[in-house]
């Protein structure tokens, strides 16, 4: 049995979803950046001068930083500058994973 599909939560819009013109934004209902600790743009700019090439693919410029283990631990330790498409991958990789 298939699930009814529901309306645009978008106020005045027919559409069913996934809605063509009011796309969902990916951490739409996320708490994470108020689970930030306070200091976090410094912490940030810290570990991006520690890590200037992506941790991950060792090739592109740090642009983001990642939590290498999920959760809320923002030590040094846990964290590491990464590219943004091998950021990408990493969380729709964690997504999944969490939805299986």
């Amino acid at each position: 049995m298939s699930r009814a599909s529901r309306i645009c939560p978008h106020p005045g819009c027919p559409n069913l979803q996934p809605c063509p013109v009011h796309k969902r934004k990916p951490w739409e209902g996320s708490t994470r950046r108020q689970r930030l600790p306070r200091g976090w743009g410094r912490l940030r700019r810290l570990v991006l001068r520690r890590d200037p090439v992506c941790r991950i693919c060792g090739l592109a410029p740090s642009t983001e930083v990642d939590h290498i283990r999920r959760g809320d631990d923002h030590s040094l330790g846990n964290l590491r500058g990464v590219c943004g498409p091998c950021h990408k991958e990493k969380t729709q990789r964690e997504a999944a994973d969490a939805r299986h």
